[in-house]
């Protein structure tokens, strides 16, 4: 007789709480986003388990942002997708828990952009590349307030512009880390002295950025990956300069 999924769970040491988490994972992750899971009586039936183990399950796997449960007419079980956000908020619990610095994150960034610049130019779609030169001409127009609000709209242009830069290389590991890294730098506090005597490298930043995204739009890779590197070392030079021992 064959061994069931609960026989080989148990044999494991998992409870009847950990096998429902799995199979519940296992079937949203299978499912597109938005998609009906199953009611709770389904479920239950399904997993063979009580209503309150199914409740503990569910739990675990909302945590990881696979599932959402709506109540009332019409509710169930959907499936849900983790977004990047999501996930580097969770990198930055871990990271604080090890004391990590601003400036140790930043300067794993060259290493991200500098492919994502060049897997970019191989994109020739005439959107994304309508989309670039957009951003280009955005760039060479913005005149950046010298202000915290300054660099906060700054850094915001900066996030927009690296996550287009990441659905336009195509790689889902790129994306995930530069969103990561971005996200954090981003966070970088912003009501410190130190942060407003670099507001004036905005400009500086702007027009590299703008020849970085016309060497993309252009699909000059070399060129791409050169400019790319010229941005990331000036945001390291901006950490290093007022940050370089603060943990975020």
């Amino acid at each position: 007789m064959a061994t069931s999924r609960k026989q080989m769970g148990a044999s494991r040491g998992e409870s009847a709480v950990d096998l429902a988490a799995r199979e519940l994972r296992e079937i949203a992750l299978a499912s597109e986003e938005g998609e009906f899971l199953g009611s709770e009586d389904d479920l239950v039936i399904r997993f063979g388990v009580s209503k309150p183990t199914l409740r503990q399950a569910t739990a675990r796997i909302a945590q990881e942002h696979l599932v959402t449960v709506r109540r009332g007419v019409g509710g169930g079980y959907f499936a849900r997708r983790p977004s990047s956000l999501t996930v580097s908020r969770m990198a930055a619990v871990y990271l604080r828990t090890r004391n990590a610095t601003y400036v140790e994150l930043t300067e794993t960034t060259p290493m991200f952009y500098a492919e994502l610049a060049r897997l970019a130019a191989r994109n020739r779609d005439p959107q994304a590349i309508a989309t670039l030169r957009e951003f280009a001409e955005r760039d060479d127009t913005t005149v950046d307030e010298k202000n915290i609000q300054g660099y906060a709209a700054f850094m915001r242009s900066e996030r927009e512009f690296v996550n287009f830069l990441a659905k336009m290389a195509g790689n889902s590991v790129l994306e995930l880390m530069v969103a990561i890294t971005s996200d954090f730098s981003a966070n970088a506090p912003r009501n410190d002295e130190r942060m407003v005597l670099r507001l004036g490298n905005m400009a500086t930043y702007r027009a590299l950025r703008a020849r970085l995204a016309r060497a993309i739009a252009n699909g000059d890779g070399d060129i791409a990956e050169l400019l790319s590197r010229r941005c990331t070392d000036l945001m390291c030079e901006w950490m290093r300069e007022g940050f370089e021992d603060r943990a975020f």
